[in-house]
Parts: structure tokens; C-alpha cells; sequence
């Protein structure tokens, strides 16, 4: 069961620009896990990734710059997420 979608929208915009983990469901119910930083908009001006993350975000999903490139993720399908010293969790669901 994913957290509720207002919880997950009031922590994340207290921590932007920061660093966050979050384990969530993909359309398939597959369980990922992504580290990244929000609001990184470096390689996404003027071109058409930025139409399509501007995109994203008008359908719910939130962008992060990882490790491997821009991933997203649908904040009603968040099962956990570390964010600014914070670890908020459904049961079962903790990040370790």
C-alpha cells in the first residue's frame, strides 16, 4: 500500500534541491528504488527532453538526476523515501 499522496507532496517540497532515496511501484508492480536529486535541470533546457519532463510533470510524476540519468517516479505509487533526515515508510517498506 503506498503512502498517501499529500504526505509525500508535503515533505518533498520542504526538501527541494536535495538529495532523497525513494522505493516505489512501477505500472508493472515492480519494486524500485531511486537516489537522486530533485529539480536538476541542467540538460533538459531547449531541447526535447525538457518538453517531455515538462511533460511528466503535468501527469504527477516528480523528476530525479541520478547516477544513471533523469529517472521519475508517480507520487501515488511511493512506498518510502528518505528526504532531509527524514525516513517516512509504509510497514514492510523501509529503505535500508
Amino acid at each position: 500500500m503506498a503512502l498517501p499522496e499529500n504526505m509525500v507532496t508535503n515533505v518533498l517540497s520542504e526538501n527541494q534541491n536535495q538529495f532523497i532515496t525513494v522505493k516505489f511501484l512501477t505500472k508493472d508492480d515492480e519494486v524500485r528504488v531511486y537516489n537522486g536529486r530533485m529539480n536538476v535541470i541542467k540538460g533538459l533546457k531547449g531541447n526535447e527532453r525538457g518538453k517531455i519532463a515538462a511533460a511528466l510533470k503535468a501527469n504527477g510524476y516528480v523528476t530525479l538526476k541520478t547516477s544513471d540519468g533523469y529517472k521519475c517516479f508517480k507520487m501515488d505509487r511511493v512506498l518510502a523515501f528518505k528526504a532531509g533526515g527524514r525516513h517516512v515508510f509504509t510497514m514492510g517498506d523501509e529503505i535500508v
